[in-house]
């Protein structure tokens, strides 16, 4: 069973590149793979770039990691990405944790949620349950929003 007060989101450093690029992997790979193939090389170069663009934070559970979550928040908006866990981890509550903080930081400041998935992949399931509606799909992408609760907005 999982504890969740053991489960921590802290700033990724260079060392962290390739666990980061290893949980996507795990967590992706297959959806990806489905989808375009596999290329190990392409791979690995659109990783490095993303991770020079935006780094995410690496989730530990008891001080191990376990996923990377990237949360970027402007004043109208906070969007989630590269939101992975490994393999052992998922379907244990950990991304519905995950989730419930920051919409229940997207609910008290009345801020949209939004996030990207490849439409293949059944991750789906996890944000619908959080309440989150498909806003777009693009080719192989599925954009997702989810508006702020007004019932949980704390008015000052």
């Amino acid at each position: 069973m999982i504890e969740y007060s053991l489960i921590r989101l802290i700033p990724s450093e260079e060392s962290h590149r390739e666990f980061s690029y290893q949980v996507k992997k795990a967590a992706e790979g297959e959806y990806i793979a489905r989808i375009w193939g596999w290329d190990e090389n392409f791979q690995r170069n659109f990783h490095a770039e993303v991770w020079q663009q935006n780094r995410p934070d690496i989730i530990t559970y008891d001080n191990k990691p376990i996923g990377t979550i990237s949360i970027i928040e402007n004043e109208d908006y906070i969007e989630i990405r590269q939101f992975f866990l490994l393999p052992e981890y998922q379907r244990q509550g950990i991304g519905s944790y995950l989730l419930k903080s920051i919409l229940d930081k997207a609910d008290n400041s009345g801020r949209i949620t939004r996030l990207a998935y490849l439409k293949n992949n059944p991750v789906v399931a996890l944000y619908k349950r959080h309440g989150f509606q498909i806003s777009d799909v693009i080719e192989n992408f599925c954009f997702m929003e989810r508006k702020p609760d007004i019932s949980t907005i704390i008015r000052g």
